[in-house]
């Protein structure tokens, strides 16, 4: 069973940029971080992409979307499914990038 990613997490591109996290919903916490639920990284933020831009690459600047199976069916806040440590998701880059989970934020609490 995954961790619940929150706030404290910390979620970076294939080439080092840090994701910005802002979530939808403030009052669920989990360990001092409020937890991420599905929707919260669309269109997200992201500082430090390393990868160079020129005439055909481009470096990640957002999140385009989360991929499947990267929140749990069964656990809700606020009626949306929470993320976990397992998610995966495609950045604005040229080529597209992808995003992964480095640290969930907490490990006490698991889905």
């Amino acid at each position: 069973m995954p961790p619940i990613v929150t706030t404290n997490a910390t979620i970076v591109c294939a080439h080092g940029g840090q994701v910005m996290l802002v979530p939808k919903q403030t009052q669920v916490q989990i360990q001092g971080g409020v937890i991420l639920c599905e929707g919260d990284l669309s269109g997200a933020p992201i500082v430090g992409c390393a990868q160079p831009p020129t005439p055909s690459t481009k470096p990640c600047t957002t999140v385009a979307s989360t991929l499947p199976g990267s929140a749990a069916p069964t656990v809700m806040v606020a009626g949306r499914p929470v993320l976990l440590a397992t998610l995966s998701g495609i950045t604005d880059g040229v080529p597209p990038g992808t995003i992964m989970v480095v640290q969930p934020g907490q490990t006490t609490v698991q889905a």
